[in-house]
């Protein structure tokens, strides 16, 4: 019995006909009851192995039959003949099979794909080129891009909730209509046609219709493609300037069923009216915050016409800006951090925007025509 890595030869003249590797200590178990005696003639290392010569070969977990002189080894015949004693054993130095070297893997670096910043954009009306036509800028006041181009009015953007369509009101067919195109201006489409004016309009959170002001037939909304109209309020005083929430639950418009302008909100079915505001004076322009939590607006409660914000059960009402001058027109950005608005603080009206506290007022615009009616994009 011999241990791993161990390597046996017979000598004494006795031809060898395989060489076995014996992995491990082994017990042999013997067919015939007897002793036997295996002698050791020597143990040479070569190379971390060793190399015994023995008159008999074992291979780990065989079984070993000895008779008449004959060793089988798993079916392999070893035979040993008696011989005279052996002269000076010779050690056979075997070389170590060498261990494979397996390749070191590569580590594969995942190249990240890179993502496209959605920018936010503000449009607006302007009558810069002589008539009131639908612009669109960068929120720092660059890129100023002319979308619409004829010899009506075109006023009022409002972006679709996924920033790529533009509702906004045209009195491009004699009378007030609600439009739609995309946001570079192309594939207009008149989604409104009647003797009435139809104006203000405003997008549902999921896209599908759009809440608008048709004055004598209150708020109504149709499905995004014009189809449908509801009317939502009855006639009996003007309900206007509908916006959706931002849980698409519930629509805040102004109305002077109140006998001076106030701001109400209903469910989006028309259901359930509540005042938000009381007082003498008129609030109009309301403008849900995209937390749903607050809605700015502008009122002339102090005089001439400020923005102001409050919560959106009508508490905790603040006055955002503080001037001689009227501000109009409150429009939240994206992550609610800032509002952009109208003034004709310089003289004429342009387009500023402020935190949400009112600090940072920083003006967009600068010319000697009309910029109002901001519309920040999603």
């Amino acid at each position: 019995i011999v241990e791993q890595e161990t390597i046996i030869e017979v000598e004494k003249e006795v031809p060898v006909v395989e060489t076995v590797v014996v992995d491990r200590v082994v017990e042999v178990p013997v067919v015939q009851t007897v002793a036997v005696e295996v002698p050791v003639l020597q143990t040479v290392v070569v190379e971390k192995e060793v190399v015994v010569e023995m008159e008999v070969l074992v291979e780990r977990e065989v079984t070993v039959l000895v008779e008449k002189e004959v060793v089988v080894v798993q079916e392999r015949v070893v035979e040993a003949t008696a011989a005279p004693d052996p002269p000076q054993p010779t050690a056979t130095a075997v070389a170590a099979t060498p261990t494979p070297e397996l390749p070191t893997p590569t580590p594969v670096v995942a190249t990240p794909t890179p993502v496209a910043v959605k920018q936010s954009r503000i449009a607006f009306s302007s009558d810069r080129d002589g008539d009131m036509e639908i612009y669109v800028m960068n929120t720092d006041g660059s890129g100023v891009v002319q979308l619409t181009d004829n010899s009506a009015s075109d006023v009022s953007p409002d972006w679709s909730p996924d920033g790529r369509r533009i509702a906004y009101m045209s009195d491009r067919d004699g009378d007030a209509d609600i439009y739609v195109m995309n946001a570079d201006g192309t594939g207009v489409v008149q989604l409104t046609d009647n003797d009435g004016w139809d104006q203000l309009p405003s997008w549902s959170p999921d896209g599908l219709r759009i809440a608008f002001d048709a004055p004598g037939d209150g708020i109504n909304v149709m499905n995004a493609d014009g189809s449908g109209s509801v009317g939502l309020t009855g006639d009996f005083a003007w309900d206007g300037e509908p916006k959706w929430s931002p849980d698409g639950r519930r629509i805040v418009f102004v109305s002077n069923r109140a006998a001076d302008i106030e701001i109400f909100v209903m469910n989006a079915d028309g259901s359930e009216v509540s005042q938000l505001t009381y007082n003498d004076a008129r609030d109009l322009g309301p403008s849900w915050s995209p937390d749903g939590r607050r809605i700015a607006f502008y009122s002339n409660r102090d005089g001439d016409y400020e923005i102001y914000v409050m919560n959106a059960d009508g508490s905790g009402v603040l006055q955002l800006t503080d001037n001689s001058v009227d501000d109009h027109i409150p429009s939240w950005s994206p992550d609610g951090r800032r509002i952009a608005f109208d003034s004709d603080r310089d003289g004429d009206y342009e387009i500023y925007v402020m935190n949400a506290d009112g600090s940072g007022i920083v003006q967009l615009t600068d010319n000697d025509a009309y910029d109002w009616t901001p519309s920040w994009s999603p």
